[in-house]
Formats: structure tokens, sequence, C-alpha cells
């Protein structure tokens, strides 16, 4: 299934998708980004070091995000009560969501390497700096989620259309905020025009 139809939108192949807080209540996805714009993060699994770097690195910018007009939603593949342990920890403000089927994941063509592909130089060289940052990884534990699945972030206006799009080629992957943050300003143009 492709992630777009031809007017850029991901409403028809990705929106009525159900992801789950974490309460366990069931969401169409489409409903996040219905009012707004939405900086979408799908992070590898609620227990990866290198999203637990991303989601901090996020957190610096949540306020930038919210006076362009938008809101940081994070999604991960574990279960809900995992996603609300994530939140927990990192006192995140933004809605943090789950789909464990990983049919979003799908939808938006994230990336699923074999299981090789993790020993990329790139992924322990990153490792390494997250590590130094003080993040830890935790394995084992399938309530965290898919520990081969890749994420990326898209920036999403109402609607459904795709304004800027980055999925992670390897984990560890994740464009810089002010990357992130030109794209959303972008978007945020385009849209007023």
């Amino acid at each position: 299934m492709p992630v777009t139809t031809n007017d850029g939108s991901i409403e028809h192949t990705a929106g009525d998708l159900e992801v789950l807080r974490p309460d366990g209540q069931a969401v169409r996805l489409g409903s996040v980004w219905a009012g707004r714009p939405v900086v979408l993060a799908l992070v590898r699994h609620f227990g990866c070091i290198f999203c637990k770097e991303q989601v901090g690195r996020l957190r610096e910018i949540v306020d930038d995000i919210h006076v362009a007009g938008a809101e940081l939603v994070i999604l991960g593949s574990g279960s809900p009560q995992m996603a609300g342990f994530f939140a927990e920890d990192f006192a995140i403000a933004t809605p943090v969501l789950t789909d464990p089927q990983r049919h979003v994941y799908a939808a938006l063509e994230a990336r699923r390497p074999p299981r090789w592909g993790f020993m990329d130089p790139r992924v322990a060289v990153r490792g390494l700096k997250a590590l130094v940052q003080g993040h830890r990884q935790q394995f084992g534990n399938p309530d965290l989620g898919d520990e081969t699945q890749l994420g990326g972030i898209f920036i999403v206006q109402p609607g459904g259309e795709v304004a800027w799009a980055h999925r992670s080629a390897f984990a560890g992957d994740h464009p810089s905020n002010v990357e992130g943050l030109v794209a959303l300003r972008g978007a945020a143009r385009a849209r007023a025009a």
C-alpha cells in the first residue's frame, strides 16, 4: 500500500488506523492531526536507547513546535502500559500513543532491517554517544515493543497531507531538531499561503 495518495495525503492509508493511549483506549490516528499539524515521532520501541535520546531532544523543542501551531505526538510499538511508563519517565506532556501491531509503521513505510542490520558501525557510534549522555537500552521485554522496527519523523498537516518525512535508515538515524523545525516552519508557511 503506498504511503500517500496522489494528493500527498496519508488520511486514507493511515488515518483510520487505531492506536492506543496509555490507558488502553483506542484512538483513530487521523484524529491527532484533524485540527492542527502534528510532528509524529515513530520510536522503535519504549526501551530503545536511541528513542530515549531522540525524545529527550524533542522535549527541548516542544515549545517551538507549539509556537508553530503544531503538536508533538510520540508513537511506539509496545504495550499501553509501557507507553504510560515511557511518558512518566520522560515527563512528556504531549500525547504518547502505541501501535502494538505496527500497522502505522507499515502504512508509513518505516523500515524494518534484518537483525544483522544492527551491526552497522553507525549504530555502535550513535549508541555509545547515547550511552555517554546517560541513556540505557532495555532488552528482552516484548511489552516494550519490536526491537527490530525502525522509526521516523513525519510532519502531518490537517487532512493528512505529509509535509515532510524522515524514515530512519538505521537505529539511531534521527533528524536534528533544527532540520525538523525548519521543515515545520516551512510547512506552516505553505499552509498559510
